[in-house]
């Protein structure tokens, strides 16, 4: 769970920037960034096993008539089949065949029940059991092929907690309003420019992800430009400031002062240029105003470029991506750098459809301070949880090397059930830990252990219909003796979840 916002702070799109744009549309051949090959392992919006929906891009819908986690990706343009009760709101004619406005809504219940929230980095979190409201409505105007207008308000509310969660409350607020111009451009290929605010995953989702556990995602206000050539390549660039929550009163969320985060990101479609792979590479400015460090707070601009591989051959499904950060974090110079890497094997005609996993992260830290370089990795905007199929975010990635053998099971169709342990290292000892996904610092373990301790994870998820889910996560934390010497707690998490949409 998120324990604060942070800031970042506003400058100017970099030359870096415009040159990988030039070279996107001119040079590169681009990467298809939020499309995962068929039983892929789920992006990280998705709750795992439960028939994931497609994260689209921008200027693309869904599969139509189907409720996605992107809520602005779905495809009401024919009336719903079927009909529910709520159908009519999905598709209400304008008197024109290609004019229509589509009403929706999400209800989202979550009830958890922790211990050491902030594995002992703060006092009185030995016990924090709260219950998590978060309600949405939004309206979809469509009109013709070349505009739409979405609009979507929330309400946020945390009841019972002992510590807060910025998040998890936001009274009656905008969560999302823009408009889409789509731009014909030759015979197939398209240009779809959005201003306005928006949710905005990209690649994997777990750099700049969603934000899915808290009630408030992840949130920007500026402009995204989208070139698609429909099967082969596509192009974001984005000009965007983070939105902060606030709690005080209705309406009242804004850009966070100073914030920013501007970049490219180019793909190519799986299968476009090697069957079975796709091929992200994207560049990434953001600039944060007093980041946290172990012994300061720093304003800095650092820059992430990275290329991200995956797909599926046969029974095998992989995902890896390495990210490498520069800039200037206070007077000291940025050099950092990340991998994520996924692999799994489906036993599809097995009982219980068995799929074996392995998930093994890493990322720098600082591993000689005080040299006037800042060797510690930090996510822009991490998905959140960083680790594991809950909702837990006890770490973030931020000098953290993690290892998680994983076991998803069947047992019905519109059931998963995943398990695993997940080991926890520092990527060295001369850093600490960090919190998710604040990358503010948690605890600094005694000695040169670099053992932090291992969770123990167990999820299950529940799809009766494609307008209800429910989740049971629980997770258990055992926490190393240097962990525990530098002040660190064991812990555990237990979370129930009930979502409707409409």
């Amino acid at each position: 769970m998120t324990l604060h916002v942070r800031g970042v702070r506003r400058a100017r799109l970099p030359l870096a920037c415009t040159t990988a744009l030039a070279c996107a549309f001119g040079i590169i051949s681009p990467v298809f960034a939020q499309l995962m090959p068929p039983a892929a392992p789920p992006p990280q919006s998705a709750t795992p096993g439960t028939l994931p929906p497609e994260l689209v891009p921008a200027g693309r819908l869904g599969k139509p008539g189907v409720p996605q986690v992107l809520r602005w990706t779905e495809d009401w343009g024919q009336p719903e089949a079927g009909s529910t009760p709520l159908g009519a709101l999905r598709h209400i004619s304008l008197g024109r065949e290609d004019a229509y406005l589509s009403i929706g809504g999400e209800a989202r219940f979550y009830y958890m029940d922790t211990n050491h929230l902030t594995l002992g980095a703060r006092p009185g979190d030995d016990s924090n059991s709260t219950f998590m409201q978060r309600l949405r409505l939004m309206a979809d105007l469509h009109v013709g092929p070349h505009f739409r207008a979405f609009v979507e308000l929330g309400d946020n509310r945390e009841y019972g907690e002992e510590i807060a969660t910025p998040p998890n409350e936001d009274k009656f607020d905008l969560e999302q309003a823009f408009v889409d111009v789509t731009l014909p451009l030759g015979s197939s290929a398209t240009l779809n420019l959005r201003p306005g605010r928006f949710e905005m995953p990209l690649g994997s989702g777990k750099l700049v992800g969603l934000r899915e556990g808290p009630n408030s995602r992840f949130l920007f206000q500026g402009v995204r430009a989208t070139y698609t050539l429909p099967g082969a390549v596509r192009v974001d660039a984005f000009l965007t400031k983070p939105v902060e929550v606030k709690s005080e009163s209705s309406f009242d969320d804004g850009t966070i002062d100073g914030g920013r985060l501007n970049g490219v990101h180019v793909s190519t479609l799986p299968g476009a240029l090697v069957p079975g792979l796709a091929v992200d590479s994207y560049y990434y400015n953001v600039k944060r105003r007093a980041a946290p460090f172990v012994d300061r707070r720093v304003d800095e601009e650092r820059e992430s470029i990275g290329v991200r591989a995956y797909g599926r051959s046969g029974p095998w499904d992989y995902d890896a991506e390495a990210v490498y950060q520069f800039g200037q974090s206070g007077s000291d110079r940025i050099r950092a750098w990340g991998l994520l890497m996924e692999a799994g094997y489906s036993m599809p005609h097995l009982p219980l459809t068995p799929r074996l996993g392995l998930r093994v992260n890493a990322f720098s830290g600082d591993g000689t301070p005080d040299n006037g370089t800042n060797g510690t990795f930090v996510a822009p905007f991490p998905k959140a949880p960083v680790y594991t199929n809950s909702d837990t975010a006890w770490f973030n990635f931020s000098n953290m090397v993690d290892i998680f053998p994983m076991l998803s099971l069947k047992p019905a169709r519109t059931v998963t059930i995943v398990t695993g342990p997940e080991v926890f290292w520092r990527q060295t000892a001369n850093d600490v830990t960090y919190a998710a996904p604040t990358s503010a610092p948690l605890i600094r373990p005694v000695g040169d252990d670099r053992y932090v301790g291992t969770a123990y994870n167990f999820d299950v998820n529940w799809q009766p219909a494609a307008y209800v889910a429910f989740r049971f996560s629980y997770n258990r934390f055992f926490a190393s003796e240097a962990f525990k010497a530098g002040g660190g707690e064991s812990a555990h998490f237990l979370g129930v979840q009930t979502q409707l949409k409409f």
